[in-house]
């Protein structure tokens, strides 16, 4: 454990729960616990995290995230980062972060077992995949598709509208472009749409070469395999844990991993991968050991991930921020970004035709550390 005063992020998911049920389990006095939850229900876990903390006995504290806190603090993103990052949850990790520092100096969380135990959806996503390639493309590009890009637009978190249409989007390509574009913000049209001819002319033309380039460097025997083997080395440790890091230690707070303790890291990695994701079931073999130690409903609740309201906030209290940070001069003078078509992704959100809040909060994010670095040269 720790000798100094240790605390639990605790989401309500099962990764964090697992490592709560460890923590309480080996713990002389009762283990403190820390979630956050959102205002809007479809977002808002805590009461998952409420159940398990009950029935580990924990002492548990709790913080709310609104938009007008989201939005007090959005002006400060820029000078948590030296590299941009549009992981919308780096607001409430930092808000998170903040209230737990007030009892502990020390905090573990579940961070990892998605990635080692396979856990993410898109790993089950990459089978249906290939079976959705098999159906003849007259029938996919005049029927299914049609409809799935016509469905109702939803803002509610990880809806089947959203999720439907980014896995269309992405099937056609390969693997590692079509995982990276389900996990991104832009598709690969969008990208070209979204640069500058200057910008564009710069680039080596295919922007996943290097995960294509170090995935020859693993014996991994799947595609699922391959897949985790890049999330490890890419969205594991550029986005999840540099969020973490950036965000906890804003504040002098020390967050620990315990699932990437190499021990456990490396038995997973010795794991068949059917022990892992058993059908649809991401991370069977981990909820088979702890199925006596947590809550069923914990165990069998579908996977949400730490979502944030964004597409929402951007319609309502950040619009103003966002049309402001997105100015087409500002744009067209920055010479990064094609302003016609941010104004149309702007439009299309705002109008309920498509929802672009990842598009769009990735540019809000790039433009908080431009104006926060670059502005300065």
């Amino acid at each position: 454990m720790s000798d100094v005063p240790l605390g639990i992020l605790l989401s309500g998911g099962v990764d964090s729960s697992t490592v709560a049920a460890f923590a309480a389990r080996h713990s002389i006095e009762k283990i403190k616990t820390f979630s956050i939850g959102f205002e809007e229900e479809s977002f808002d876990e805590s009461k998952y995290a409420r159940e398990v903390a009950e029935h580990l006995r924990t002492e548990h504290y709790e913080d709310k995230l609104s938009v007008e806190r989201a939005a007090d603090l959005i002006g400060e993103i820029g000078t948590w980062l030296d590299e941009p990052l549009s992981d919308g949850s780096l607001i409430p990790t930092f808000l998170l972060s903040r209230f737990v520092k007030k009892h502990v100096t020390v905090a573990l969380g579940g961070d990892g077992g998605d990635e080692i135990f396979a856990g993410y959806p898109m790993y089950h996503a990459h089978k249906i995949a290939n079976i959705y390639g098999a159906i003849p493309s007259f029938l996919r590009n005049n029927l299914i598709e049609p409809i799935v890009n016509n469905l109702p637009v939803s803002t509610k978190n990880l809806s089947f509208d959203y999720k439907a249409k980014r896995f269309v989007a992405a099937s056609k390509y390969d693997a590692v472009t079509r995982h990276h574009s389900w996990f991104g913000s832009f598709s690969i049209e969008q990208q070209n749409d979204l640069l500058t001819k200057d910008v564009l002319a710069q680039t080596s033309g295919d922007i996943y070469k290097e995960a294509k380039d170090l995935l020859k460097t693993t014996d991994a025997a799947t595609e699922i395999e391959r897949m985790q083997f890049l999330d490890m080395n890419f969205y594991l440790a550029e986005d999840i844990l540099t969020k973490v890091d950036r965000a906890s230690m804003a504040v002098s707070l020390e967050v620990r991993a315990p699932f990437l303790d190499a021990r456990i890291a490396q038995f997973a990695a010795s794991l068949p991968l059917e022990y892992k994701l058993k059908g649809a079931k991401g991370k069977y073999i981990l909820k088979k050991a702890v199925e006596e130690m947590l809550p069923k409903t914990i165990l069998r609740r579908p996977k949400k991930g730490f979502g944030v309201p964004v597409a929402a906030w951007l319609k309502g209290r950040l619009n103003p921020l966002m049309h402001d940070l997105l100015d087409s001069t500002r744009l067209k003078n920055q010479g990064l970004f094609n302003e016609k078509f941010v104004r149309q992704l702007i439009k299309e959100h705002e109008k309920g035709i498509a929802s672009h809040h990842k598009q769009l909060w990735t540019l809000l994010v790039f433009q908080l550390w431009y104006d926060n670095f670059m502005s300065r040269c």
